[in-house]
């Protein structure tokens, strides 16, 4: 799961490399959207999330919230259009939890896709997204924190 670069990139996520965000599609259709562990060692210790309230309706790269870190202060783009069905309320009271646990208890939004066959295509997935995912960490230079 750590790539030559010492990020956590797990195959079974969908990624948008250049935002540094992760969807994963849940059994009821829904789909979970995250950090990516490369976002989180970026950032550094996160201080601070405020996600978008349910029943909001996001478009593709849209921001699903803001987070605030010793490093960085800015939106966190949503790879996948869709209506706010649930928000992790654990990171907004505990933000370093993205920094712990990216994939897990660290998720950001849930959302009901308006057109998940479509943002699909423009995600990278499995062995094949992951070895495209280092190869942009390569041609960037972005190299993870150990943990």
């Amino acid at each position: 799961m750590a790539g030559e670069h010492g990020c956590l990139l797990p195959d079974t996520l969908y990624y948008w490399p250049e935002k540094h965000v992760w969807a994963k599609p849940l059994d009821d259709g829904s789909v979970r959207v995250g950090m990516t562990d490369v976002a989180q060692s970026l950032a550094g210790r996160i201080v601070a999330v405020s996600l978008r309230s349910l029943g909001r309706t996001l478009a593709r790269g849209k921001s699903a919230g803001t987070l605030e870190s010793g490093k960085w202060v800015g939106a966190i783009p949503t790879p996948v259009a869709g209506e706010v069905i649930a928000v992790n309320a654990e990171v907004s009271a505990r933000p370093t939890v993205i920094n712990e646990d990216p994939y897990g208890d660290g998720w950001l939004i849930q959302v009901r896709p308006s057109d998940w066959d479509g943002d699909v295509r423009q995600l990278v997935h499995g062995p094949e997204g992951v070895a495209a995912y280092e190869r942009f960490l390569s041609d960037q230079g972005i190299r993870c924190q150990p943990r």
